[in-house]
């Protein structure tokens, strides 16, 4: 276990610098020169105290000491901006890195709770991913200066030398067992803060906030947040408190092994001001050697999590930007039966379903009747257990995820309120770039069909703060946009007011000619448009139709469905 742990660290070193050595050679060149500077410095003050003190000529030693001692401070600062410098350039590599590995993430991948679990893990660690880089750089360092102070002392009583480089060990060797306990500790502070956080998101952001004001139930999340919190911080203070009593092991040995030394240089017979210069050199140098358990400790630390960040961004294929399939004829679930793994049986059996080029077709049935599931089987998210997806005919397994999903336009329940400018939220629609004039005509005859293409979205950036109906207008507006042969449109106008939600449908059966529309639908008036309705209960289509003829079997399910509905009243 330790070996594994020492040998993570190093493989973590070593990929750190080598990111820094692609995306900020300079400034690890000028760290790595400073660093090996200040790593010399307490040798030299050694040997030239010690030659001030004894030297005939003291003006020599004098002028090298004035210049070893005035040039630790700016150098020890130059030095630690350039490795700032470095660790916000790797920081805004890798989070940037992490960002473009997420957005080619299909939808089969993203419902994988482990890659979410690990896109989180990845985003986190970032942070200490890019202050690794120097961490090596100062280990080398402070080995460096142990070992010049060595040699240094070592000319003057070599047991005093050996004890010194001795001093190194103890500091290493605490920090990496605290390094282990973090390793197991940091994923439980993870997963409190994570809870604490997803309900401190409930308070605050104005949907669900407003809704705790409303019912005055605010203050139970608040008592969530507040565990989640102690917890976390019950961790933390555990840690803490072993870290201090391991660091203060640490330090105990440390100064026992620089009183050996000054023993030894006493019992040795190490004239006064050779031990004088001794004792001012390792003064010195020990914080150096300190800083080498804690950067030794960092890269133990951050091993785990980068190891996490690099399996993810690894794990996911470069590909070209997907090209939209604007032309299908057909799409069919062909027999098809499909459980979710776990599950007492089939959610689907035998299902046939299907739609050709210039038909409207709605799915319907209660909730958990499997009409999300037949959605995500045609789109490929999901794969049938028997049956085969038909896109024009051709098996759709055969195609990779991204040729498949070039062929669908999705509209789901919970669509994206993406508050950014008009132009980038409607413009997410289409995978490559667009002009201001598609973006125009996705948004004709929607309520912002005037607005400045640069209107900033969501109030919380200080811009226009719209309704759940024109957010869903605008993720309407990305489907046109992405003019894919196949639309599918789970609940489409289900904030939307029934004038507008007329307007929507006529437009959807004005403009149906050259694509597939396939429609999820309760409410009875908007099915009046379909062209065939397909009615799935407890996994099976138990009937199809239109909505007259449907309507026209008072002992059908369709019937019992919506009868009760009139012309707008919905079974939701």
């Amino acid at each position: 276990m330790e070996e594994d742990l020492v040998l993570e660290a190093l493989r973590t070193a070593r990929e750190s610098v080598a990111d820094a050595v692609r995306i900020t050679p300079g400034w690890l060149a000028l760290y790595s020169a400073l660093q090996l500077q200040l790593a010399i410095l307490p040798g030299a003050q050694v040997v030239l105290i010690r030659d001030l003190v004894e030297a005939d000529d003291p003006w020599r030693p004098l002028l090298g000491l004035t210049v070893v001692v005035g040039s630790m401070y700016p150098l020890t600062q130059v030095s630690n901006g350039a490795g700032q410098r470095m660790m916000l350039r790797l920081r805004l590599a890798l989070r940037v890195e992490l960002a473009r590995a997420a957005s080619r993430l299909g939808p089969s991948r993203l419902a994988e709770p482990e890659v979410v679990r690990d896109l989180e893990a990845s985003q986190a660690a970032t942070h200490p991913m890019s202050d690794v880089a120097g961490k090596p750089i100062q280990v080398l360092g402070a080995a460096a200066t142990s070992v010049v102070l060595c040699v240094a002392i070592s000319s003057i009583n070599l047991l005093s030398g050996l004890l010194v480089l001795a001093a190194l060990f103890p500091t290493v060797f605490a920090f990496t067992l605290i390094s282990r306990m973090e390793e197991k500790g940091w994923p439980q502070v993870g997963a409190h803060e994570r809870k604490a956080a997803y309900a401190t998101e409930q308070l605050i952001q104005q949907r669900p906030g407003t809704e705790l004001a409303v019912l005055g139930s605010g203050w139970k999340v608040a008592e969530l947040v507040a565990d989640g919190r102690a917890k976390a911080t019950g961790v933390l203070d555990r840690m803490i408190r072993t870290a201090m009593l391991l660091e203060l092991a640490a330090a105990l040995a440390t100064v026992l092994l620089f009183g050996g030394a000054l023993m030894a240089l006493v019992v040795g017979g190490a004239s006064g001001g050779a031990a004088a210069a001794a004792v001012a050199g390792t003064i010195t140098g020990l914080n150096a050697i300190r800083q080498c358990g804690y950067a030794f400790g960092s890269i133990i630390t951050a091993a785990p999590q980068a190891a996490i960040y690099r399996r993810f961004v690894r794990s996911v294929p470069d590909r070209r930007r997907r090209a939209v399939v604007r032309t299908v004829d057909s799409v069919a679930l062909d027999n098809v039966t499909f459980g979710y793994p776990g599950a007492a049986g089939p959610t689907l059996r035998d299902v046939c379903i299907e739609a050709r080029r210039g038909e409207l077709v709605a799915l319907v049935g209660v909730n958990g009747a499997g009409k999300s599931t037949a959605v995500n089987l045609l789109v490929g998210a999901l794969r049938p257990d028997r049956g085969r997806v038909l896109i024009d005919g051709a098996d759709a397994g055969a195609l990779s995820e991204d040729e498949r999903l070039a062929h669908f336009g999705l509209l789901v329940q919970e669509f994206g309120r993406f508050e950014f400018t008009l132009r980038d939220a409607v413009g997410l629609g289409a995978p490559h770039t667009v002009t201001d004039q598609d973006v125009r005509a996705a948004l004709s005859g929607t309520f912002a069909a005037e607005s400045p293409l640069d209107t900033q979205l969501g109030q919380q950036w200080g811009g226009t703060g719209i309704s759940g109906g024109q957010w869903q207008r605008l993720a309407l507006a990305r489907i046109r946009l992405r003019a894919a042969g196949v639309w599918i449109l789970d609940e489409p106008t289900s904030a939307i007011d029934a004038e507008a939600e007329r307007e929507i449908f006529a437009d959807l059966r004005r403009t149906s000619a050259g694509r597939i529309t396939i429609v999820v639908s309760h409410r009875a008036w908007t099915l009046r448009e379909m062209d065939r309705i397909y009615v799935i209960d407890a996994g099976t289509v138990v009937q199809q139709g239109t909505y007259e003829s449907l309507m026209n079997q008072p002992a059908g399910r369709f019937a019992h469905l919506f009868a009760a509905q009139g012309e707008t009243a919905s079974t939701r």
